[in-house]
């Protein structure tokens, strides 16, 4: 995880758990249980109440909704907390979308209920039960908030990664409701990074169940635009894999659009979580001719300066900012800091860092931040 240094409002907002807990305003930020039932791979009924996070544009709305499916970790599913997806909340939010975050059945609070997910074994996993139960949860939470005044019911987006992103793709072919678009970032089921890398149980499987949801999608009278976004050094699905899988999926008539990107980090599959630097602007351009062309990509601002090196040059003074932009100066690279014309501050490091050092500096504070340095350059221009 990249190192981060908070603005003072952070900082005093005690325990890191406790700023988890607390909901964003400025981000709208609320909490709704969705009701939701599916079978098991054995059959056993698994119900409860979906804990959704959900974020909202200033405004009236009617906004479009986009709906983000978090992934499975069977050994740690129960540790699982609230999903947020700061960053790719912020950058969908930037592009005027409503956002829907749920925790699924079998995960965090509701591990106890049963694990509708689970494939059984590796030998003959019984991907089709668990796919099904994940796309019945994910269109419960979306035909729940496109009955909320404020969101548009004919502009839905979905959106998930790893378990959730191929559960997206089984959720798109059912057209219940017909989504706009569908992004796939790593989506597989099965996966076995520390035993085979890139090979997970019955990759066979998984193609011949991507074609079924490519048949199911062409059927309709429009079929769904989708991205599918992988990395070449995912540990759990390999590009060889994802190619045969969105070959699948085309040939049966469906729309994909395929991106293998470069080597990620240590492992490509942290890319949606980690690496937005990378994706969000291959999402804008995907979503551009499909009405969502309002950019989600945060400008740099042109340099007013060539280096950033000279403290004595900041606007406001105060002991607590000249210290921290003293830290900012000595961090790694990429590096962004933001502060206000009345001296609130706020820096970040590593992936996103622009937009998380806006959010910082912005947290709890109902005036503007502006980006005083990116990088190595001062963008600072005086209010």
């Amino acid at each position: 995880m990249p190192c981060i240094a908070l603005g003072l409002a952070l900082l005093l907002a005690g325990t890191a758990a406790q700023a988890q807990d607390k909901l964003a305003a400025e981000l709208r930020e609320q909490i709704v249980r969705v009701p939701a039932s599916v079978q098991d791979a054995e059959g056993r009924l698994v119900q409860g109440e979906l804990l959704v996070t959900t974020f909202r544009p200033q405004g009236k709305g009617p906004f479009p909704l986009v709906v983000i499916s978090h992934g499975r970790d069977s050994k740690t599913r129960a540790e699982y907390k609230r999903q947020r997806y700061e960053s790719a909340t912020r950058f969908f939010l930037r592009k005027g979308f409503a956002v829907a975050v749920p925790l699924r059945l079998g995960y965090g609070e509701l591990a106890s209920l049963g694990d509708p997910e689970s494939s059984v074994n590796c030998s003959s996993p019984r991907f089709a039960s668990a796919l099904a139960a994940a796309a019945a949860q994910i269109l419960e939470v979306a035909r729940f908030m496109q009955q909320q005044a404020d969101i548009d019911p004919q502009r839905l987006l979905l959106l998930g990664v790893s378990v959730g992103g191929i559960s997206t793709i089984a959720a798109t072919s059912l057209h219940q409701p017909q989504p706009t678009a569908a992004i796939n970032f790593a989506g597989g089921h099965g996966g076995r990074p520390d035993v085979q890398p890139g090979e997970p149980c019955q990759a066979d499987q998984l193609r011949q169940l991507y074609g079924r949801y490519g048949e199911l999608d062409a059927q309709q009278a429009k079929p769904t635009p989708t991205l599918w976004v992988y990395a070449e050094n995912d540990r759990y699905f390999s590009p060889r894999n994802a190619r045969r899988w969105a070959e699948s999926y085309g040939q049966a008539g469906a729309k994909v659009d395929l991106r293998v990107l470069p080597p990620f980090g240590e492992d490509g599959h942290k890319l949606f979580g980690t690496g937005n630097d990378v994706w969000q602007s291959l999402v804008d351009e995907f979503l551009a001719p499909l009405g969502f062309d309002k950019p989600g990509v945060l400008a740099v601002p042109p340099p007013t300066s060539a280096a950033s090196a000279d403290e004595a040059a900041l606007p406001q003074g105060g002991v607590k900012l000249r210290e921290a932009y003293q830290k900012f100066l000595a961090a790694k690279l990429p590096r962004a800091f933001a502060m206000s014309s009345e001296g609130r501050w706020g820096y970040a490091i590593g992936d996103d860092s622009i937009s998380r050092a806006l959010a910082f500096c912005q947290r709890d504070y109902d005036k503007p931040c502006k980006l005083y340095a990116v990088n190595e350059a001062v963008v600072w221009s005086p209010p």
